[in-house]
């Protein structure tokens, strides 16, 4: 993949601007990163703002996972340890927000915890992937990301696969979308 694609997603009713400044939220992927791209590369990454105003990043060379905002100034919310992501290896990584914790997530052991802080919000698009003077190099699947936060017991069904986790038949309005995409 090219270390400068992304993905990148408008805001809407259910992912909007200001979803990390105070609401539950779940970002979950399996990455498997190649470490060609830029130290600090993007996992998640939520836009305007000249340092992002949410980022989940890898840092190849320490092996760590990082969310981070605007609260006040770009701000380090919650960070794991070194030595947790290898190179050309899959894992599964998710961060979670509830209004109380930020939770970092690698294949579905908590491995960072910290007081939540509410962020800027008024973002207007998302990007999956690598942008703004940092990439993403490596493979990503079974991205996600849910307006509530995940337990550790739900990370670990949505690491078997996101669809094991979503409602096989959706009902109502998403009953018809799913239908519409069926066929």
């Amino acid at each position: 993949m090219d270390a400068t694609a992304y993905v990148e997603l408008q805001v809407s009713d259910s992912l909007h601007g200001d979803i990390f400044k105070s609401d539950p939220f779940t970002i979950s992927a399996w990455i498997n990163p190649n470490f060609e791209g830029t130290t600090w590369e993007h996992i998640w990454r939520s836009l305007p703002g000249a340092s992002g105003h949410n980022t989940f990043f890898l840092n190849k060379d320490q092996g760590l996972l990082s969310w981070r905002g605007q609260v006040g100034g770009w701000t380090v919310l919650c960070q794991s340890d070194g030595g947790i992501v290898e190179k050309d290896k899959w894992m599964h990584v998710a961060v979670t927000g509830d209004g109380d914790k930020f939770k970092i997530y690698a294949d579905g052991e908590n491995v960072a915890e910290t007081d939540f802080q509410e962020t800027r919000g008024e973002n207007v698009t998302y990007r999956i992937g690598g942008t703004g003077g940092e990439t993403f190099a490596g493979l990503m699947d079974d991205y996600a990301v849910f307006t509530r936060d995940l337990d550790e017991d739900e990370i670990g069904l949505i690491m078997e696969g996101v669809e094991t986790f979503l409602p096989v038949e959706p009902k109502g309005k998403l009953a018809t979308q799913w239908a519409a995409l069926k066929r």
